[in-house]
Order: structure tokens, then sequence, then C-alpha cells
């Protein structure tokens, strides 16, 4: 895709979104699509919060992944947002719609998962400034969970409602298995998007509950007389269950702080699980 073709596509995934999303917070002229090239990305992200959303706080390692990793990254301010698109002519049409669908589900559920306010805004970022260690457990299931949760339903809705392809657990088994192994202690931050990946490719297939239920079987998936294979089926089971059912609700982006610090907890279970059976040491699983 040339720049002109990114741009178009941009605008045309916002209008598409906005017919098809319910109720959303946003008009088209509140997002702004600022394409940057990837050596630039962090400067002129920098450049855009000073301008939009001057409260946000973007460290020294989040502008290195900026420049060397992140393809797209919001912005969101509390009148207008930025979508920041690394330019990339290489990218697929699909592929692209598909992210830019996800970058404005962020914002969607920025703006509406609590009381139109911004869960960060009230329980913040996971980083408790005392050392109590009950405070600190705690609020590291918070931030886990809320980083699960908000990459797991942006994908969600950007693989129903762009890709809309029809497929069973069968047909995206090999992608779900890697995207298992990497939900580690040895992966850190990266196990978080890797494990929201596989929960919604797992929960867009057609067979979901079907074979969610057949964790519970001692041969499916994984092998529960492998060392730990049963405890880390049960933790999958316990983190798949908890977002299907999430996503029965009318309004499944509304959010709860209990329900946050739930799916934090079992999905640091899960890490702990999944590293013992890939013989990883569980240790920094938050």
């Amino acid at each position: 895709m040339t720049l002109n073709e990114m741009k178009i596509c941009a605008d045309e995934t916002l209008e598409y979104f906005i017919q098809t999303m319910p109720d959303v917070p946003f008009s088209k002229d509140d997002i702004i699509f600022d394409f940057v090239k990837g050596a630039d990305m962090a400067k002129r992200a920098l450049e855009l919060c000073k301008k939009h959303c001057p409260e946000k706080i973007i460290n020294e390692s989040q502008q290195r992944d900026l420049v060397e990793n992140i393809f797209a990254n919001v912005l969101m301010g509390r009148e207008k947002s930025v979508v920041i698109v690394r330019i990339n002519t290489k990218v697929a049409k699909r592929d692209f719609k598909r992210m830019m669908f996800h970058e404005l589900m962020h914002i969607f559920c920025g703006k509406l998962e609590i009381e139109g306010e911004h869960f960060i805004d009230i329980y913040g970022c996971g980083h408790t400034p005392d050392e109590n260690p009950e405070n600190v457990i705690y609020d590291g299931c918070i931030n886990a969970g809320y980083v699960v949760w908000t990459e797991f339903i942006a994908q969600y809705y950007a693989v129903k409602l762009v890709d809309k392809k029809i497929f069973g657990l069968m047909n995206i088994l090999e992608t779900v298995f890697y995207s298992l192994s990497e939900v580690t202690t040895d992966t850190y931050e990266l196990s978080k998007g890797s494990f929201s990946m596989l929960c919604s490719y797992w929960l867009n297939c057609t067979d979901a509950k079907e074979t969610i239920l057949k964790l519970d079987e001692p041969d499916f998936f994984i092998n529960s007389n492998e060392k730990h294979g049963d405890k880390l089926k049960e933790a999958l089971y316990n983190c798949l269950v908890l977002l299907y059912n999430k996503l029965q609700e009318e309004k499944p982006w509304k959010i709860s702080e209990d329900f946050i610090n739930d799916l934090g907890n079992k999905y640091v279970f899960l890490v702990t699980m999944n590293s013992l059976f890939h013989g990883v040491a569980p240790v920094a699983a938050l």
C-alpha cells in the first residue's frame, strides 16, 4: 500500500467503525491519523501527546518500542485522540484495516469501559508507590489483567468485524500453540499480548464453547498426564471461560476492578503453570 492508500483505508475503517459499533463515543472529527516514518515514531508521539493528551507519559522503554516494534499506537485525549501509524508500504490492505479497527477499539473501550472514564485514570497503571507486598501483588494483577483485557477485546472485535472469517479451532491450532508457547516468564510483556491474541482467535471460533469445555478431556489440546499439563489446562480453561462469559454481556467492553483483578490473577496462574510446563522458572509473572 502507498501512503495515500493507507490514509484512505484508515478513513474508510473509521467510517466503518462508527457505522458498526454501538454508541460510539467519538465522531470522525475527533480522531486524527498521523503517519510517521519508523525512526520518528517516538519523537512524533511525544509532540502529539503534548498537544492532545499532556497527562500521558511515554517512558524511555516505550519510546524505544515505538521506534523498533510498534506499527500503530493510540494517544487518547479527552477531546481528540490520535492514532500514530508507522508508514509501511508492504502491509496488506486487510491487515492494515484490521489493525486500524483494533486501535479504534482501544479508544472506544477507553472512553466507555467504566462510567465514561478511563480505567487507568481511576485505578492507576498497576504500580503501587508503597512497598506493602499485598498492595504490590494486587496492583500487579490489576496491571496484568488490564493489559490482557485491552489487547484481547480490541483484537477480538477486529477479527470478528474485519476478517469475518469462519473457522474452527483445528484451523488455527498451530497459531494457538505458538502463541501459548510465548506465554511464559521468559517473554515478560510479550506474553500478555500473545495470550490476548490466542484468546481473541480462539473465542472467534465457531466451536469456541465446545472446545473450551473439551479441555476437561485428558487428551484434548494438552495431555493431562504430561508434567503440569493438568494444571495448565485448568488455568487455560479458567481464563477462556471468564472471557467467554464476559462476551455474552450486552456491553462486554464495560469492566470493573473486580473483573480485571480476577482476570489478572487467572492470567498470572496461567503464566506460572505454562512456564513450569515448558521448563521455565516461574518468576516475575506480573
